[in-house]
């Protein structure tokens, strides 16, 4: 199946471009699209995700909302990676 990935701030940055299109197996979930990133674009694993696998540097939504990392992805879905947003 295929999703979209679009990347934000300093993701897109780090990864050289805002969107890619990707195939992925049918039935993986948030986590696993983020562990299929981590290899296409090691300086994700390298400079944003902690080696402990610590996601909490890291925003998902997908088709609009905000996910936890369990959902399971469906074909067509856009799924945005975005840094925390902090404010004051």
């Amino acid at each position: 199946m295929k999703v979209t990935v679009r990347y934000f701030a300093r993701y897109r940055s780090l990864v050289g471009k805002s969107e890619e299109e990707l195939e992925v197996p049918d039935e993986i979930t948030v986590g696993g699209l983020i562990e299929i990133l981590k290899e296409r674009h090691p300086a994700l694993k390298n400079e944003v995700f902690a080696e402990d696998d610590d996601l909490a540097d890291v925003n998902v939504s997908r088709n609009g909302r905000y996910v936890r990392f369990d959902e399971v992805l469906r074909d067509g879905d856009v799924v945005a990676i975005f840094p925390p947003v902090s404010g004051g």
